[in-house]
């Protein structure tokens, strides 16, 4: 079952509304306050890193091209807001993991209304400290061989071309990676079945990558994106197994008929 950019997309907008819903609002402002101060300190030095850089740059360029500066500036200036989004989004998915995996038990029980306490206690907190470090570790040793790989392309004449395309795409299926990786955490499924799982609703995951990567690029909103991402995530994995238990009986269905 491969799924359509349409679902993907409810998806990740339901992630906004659950997350202004009474009872999540709490479990949501400790990670929302650490983006916005991790944001800010990201900003101030990629500003700085900015200046820099560009005052550097331009000291290795001739005055006979100084009439093509604005096109330093503007892939300069591109690279950066890529720095920064990735700098962000990794920093506060490390930071914010237990919250993150925390956030996800709590809206999972409110969707499919089934009640766990000890689920959603603090101790239970605590526990997933580790596992959700480690698990943020596992998407990170999936993630850097493919960067690598992509940095390598783009090194290349012709072929750079099409690597920024290709980056984009390959941003947007790495959100539904981080993303949707927490309620199937939370559900005993490894890594190796999150990426199973994925492929089975490869469409669906896609568009709700695609629109959770356009929302964190957006200075401000991303600072609320990320905790929606994680409810949006959430959404996916009840709908989803919702349909993939019905498609299972329509097929017995038909299959006794």
């Amino acid at each position: 079952m491969q799924g359509n950019l349409v679902n993907g997309f409810s998806h990740m907008l339901s992630g906004f509304k659950l997350i202004f819903q009474p009872g999540l609002r709490l479990f949501i402002l400790v990670p929302i306050v650490a983006n916005i101060a991790l944001f800010v300190l990201l900003f101030m030095w990629a500003k700085s890193l900015f200046s820099e850089g560009m005052t550097y740059l331009m000291s290795w360029i001739p005055e006979w091209l100084g009439f093509i500066e604005w096109a330093f500036w503007l892939i300069y200036f591109a690279a950066m807001v890529m720095l920064l989004f990735y700098a962000f989004v990794s920093a506060a998915n490390l930071i914010g993991a237990p919250f993150y995996g925390f956030l996800a038990e709590v809206v999972e029980q409110k969707l499919s209304g089934k009640r766990n306490d000890e689920a959603t206690s603090w101790l239970a907190f605590v526990k997933l400290i580790p596992r959700t470090i480690l698990r943020e570790l596992q998407k990170l040793m999936y993630y850097l061989p493919r960067v690598l790989l992509l940095v390598i392309l783009g090194l290349i004449p012709g072929v750079n071309a099409i690597i920024a395309v290709i980056w984009i795409g390959f941003s947007a299926w790495m959100m539904a990676v981080q993303y949707i990786d927490y309620p199937v955490d939370n559900n005993g499924l490894s890594f190796k079945e999150l990426r199973r799982y994925l492929g089975q609703h490869r469409v669906t995951a896609f568009g709700f990558g695609c629109l959770a990567f356009g929302f964190t690029l957006l200075p401000i909103v991303n600072i609320i994106a990320l905790p929606a991402a994680v409810c949006g995530a959430v959404a996916f994995w009840v709908n989803e197994q919702t349909s993939d238990s019905m498609h299972v009986d329509s097929s017995k269905h038909l299959s006794q008929g």
